[in-house]
């Protein structure tokens, strides 16, 4: 074999060894890219999911079709116990102390609570913490973020509130007559609204 032989049958093994390392290659690759477009979805959807405080309501619905559940016994991070359904029409805030936007939903929530009882309305408030890793402690935190220390608050650990009504994101209000039929649900309503459909299920 003359040189040039040796020469072309050595260029003919290099040759065979780089396809089989750039499947490799483009096997690792295309994993990483799968890995990269998954994170990007859940990050999209965490994102979405959460919403701007400043939401303009649009997916706010009324008169919503809902089963009518049981009473459900809760008890709340201080310690006290609550009903939902109650005795009167019910606004609830689902949220998530992790959810930084939920703080506007939150303060509109308190600040109808505080008109309300000023008024001597009976209409219930509750905070639902829907991350059932977080504490106690943090959805006390979440309280004083949006000045509601008077507000109920409980963490649905069990999801049970969640999938009884339906509820996929934080920030969301629903507003429970005392049958425990949704009346209402829309994303971080302003505090006039929560109080209209507030009088909107009591006169029902």
């Amino acid at each position: 074999m003359n040189e040039l032989d040796r020469r072309t049958g050595s260029g003919q093994h290099s040759n065979s060894a780089i396809p089989r390392t750039s499947r490799l290659t483009a096997r690792a690759a295309a994993s990483r890219c799968l890995l990269a477009a998954a994170a990007a979805v859940m990050m999209i959807g965490a994102i979405a999911a959460c919403g701007p405080a400043t939401d303009t309501n649009p997916q706010a619905s009324q008169g919503v079709s809902a089963p009518s559940p049981a009473p459900a016994a809760l008890t709340t991070i201080d310690g006290r116990q609550v009903s939902v359904p109650g005795g009167a029409p019910t606004a609830l805030l689902f949220f998530s102390f992790s959810c930084g936007e939920c703080v506007g939903g939150g303060k509109s929530l308190a600040q109808a609570q505080a008109t309300a009882q000023k008024a001597g309305s009976k209409a219930g408030f509750l905070l639902v913490d829907i991350d059932p890793h977080e504490s106690p402690q943090d959805a006390a935190h979440f309280r004083e973020q949006i000045g509601g220390n008077n507000l109920p608050a409980v963490i649905d650990t069990g999801a049970n509130l969640s999938r009884t009504y339906k509820i996929s994101a934080p920030t969301t209000v629903i507003v429970v007559d005392p049958t425990g039929k949704v009346t209402y649900q829309g994303h971080a309503p302003a505090a006039d609204q929560i109080l209209e459909q507030l009088d909107k299920a009591a006169a029902k």
